[in-house]
């Protein structure tokens, strides 16, 4: 049985560089927020936890500002899909789709135009989920959400012990964790996926049923500063 003092705790990157020729590393402002964020994990937990993180580099530069001294457990198992790809296939299945992509001036500045992705990205997922949209680099939806998946039992092991447990991923990852966890629609994977923010911190608790529960789901109590709170 878990032990019901011990919390799973989802993490999202820091803000990555969009718009940048290299979107997989943290902006200064990224570093900061995870370093806000690192603070805060050892205020609320000490030392007592076991950390877990994807392998890319935005991942790997968010957990380095929590400090010198934090080692994890680092899995590509928990590594996002292509985002970049997605949008690619959807472009040119667009039509066979019935999706309306934002135009070419969004493509040119996303970084001014992020909010016209977050409002189309879902229907980009939802063709994706369903097996409409095909994409030869990320695979199907079911391996993805298998693959995101997979790490679950190691952490229920963690977790047993009465250690909490600190993931550090990406939205898409985190969301889908999240969903078969709490056995949520699709529909609310695709809203949360777009709408968590960087460093957000999602929690969960586990009861004596081995039911699982939502504490906190994209929480930034950690980043007062609202000029430090962003989506990408």
């Amino acid at each position: 049985m878990l032990a019901e003092r011990s919390r799973l705790v989802f993490v999202r990157h820091g803000q990555a560089s969009l718009g940048s020729g290299d979107y997989d590393r943290l902006s200064e402002l990224g570093r900061e927020q995870s370093r806000l964020l690192g603070r805060r994990l050892a205020e609320q937990f000490g030392d007592d936890w076991a950390l877990w993180s994807g392998t890319l580099k935005r991942h790997r530069q968010t957990l380095a500002a929590f400090g010198p001294d934090r080692a994890g457990v680092f899995d590509s198992n928990l590594n996002e899909y292509s985002v970049g790809d997605l949008i690619s296939r959807a472009m040119t299945q667009a039509t066979e789709l019935g999706l309306t992509p934002p135009g070419p001036e969004a493509f040119a500045d996303p970084v001014a135009y992020l909010q016209r992705f977050l409002q189309w990205f879902p229907e980009v997922l939802e063709m994706w989920q369903s097996g409409e949209l095909e994409d030869p680099v990320n695979g199907s939806w079911t391996d993805f959400s298998r693959r995101v998946s997979s790490v679950v039992p190691a952490w229920q092991t963690a977790l047993a012990s009465g250690r909490s447990v600190v993931v550090v991923s990406s939205a898409g990852v985190i969301s889908t964790v999240l969903t078969g966890l709490l056995d949520k629609p699709l529909e609310w994977q695709r809203q949360i996926n777009v709408r968590m923010a960087n460093t957000a911190l999602s929690e969960l608790q586990v009861d004596s049923q081995g039911r699982w529960h939502l504490t906190r789901l994209n929480c930034l109590d950690h980043l007062d500063d609202e000029q430090l709170q962003t989506l990408a």
